[in-house]
């Protein structure tokens, strides 16, 4: 008789995880889970999220947001107009799509793959699945791709 298949799933603010099979394996998987990618106790998911505004205090445009960071290639780019769409536009998921989207707002050249791109960014730890929309995979920032940006963030010494 083989052991009954469930699937679990959580979220935490933005982390959310999503493991199937036996019992046993997806609650041991999924308390691996959050310990590695959930956001550390006692900062709840609404912590403050420094967001850049221009001269006029309005959130940065996309395009502005990307001239303020200027990533280096495609993964920095397809994490910064994640973090654009989670702590802008307060999109709680996003599809390759929406980056895509994002991305020709900003006016900014195509992504040459962006599920190649986004399947490194989630092999890395910075973006991770966060279940479907509209028969599409959705993904959210990790905790690790979220310090990432903010780091890009932060002025830089002069």
């Amino acid at each position: 008789m083989s052991e009954e298949k469930v699937v679990l799933k959580v979220q935490i603010g933005n982390f959310s995880a999503e493991v199937a099979g036996s019992a046993d394996y997806a609650g041991k998987k999924l308390d691996e889970l959050i310990q590695k990618y959930s956001p550390p106790r006692g900062l709840d998911s609404h912590t403050q999220v420094t967001i850049p505004t221009n001269a006029k205090g309005k959130p940065l445009s996309p395009s502005e947001f990307i001239k303020k960071v200027s990533p280096k290639n495609q993964s920095e780019k397809a994490l910064v107009l994640a973090h654009y769409l989670e702590k802008v536009k307060n999109m709680e998921s996003f599809t390759t799509a929406d980056l895509t989207e994002i991305g020709r707002d900003a006016k900014q050249t195509k992504f040459t793959n962006i599920s190649d791109t986004v399947a490194k960014l989630v092999q890395q730890g910075q973006l991770m699945g966060a279940g479907e929309r509209e028969n599409k995979r959705v993904f959210v920032l990790t905790t690790t791709g979220e310090e990432y940006v903010e780091n890009l963030l932060k002025p830089k010494p002069e």
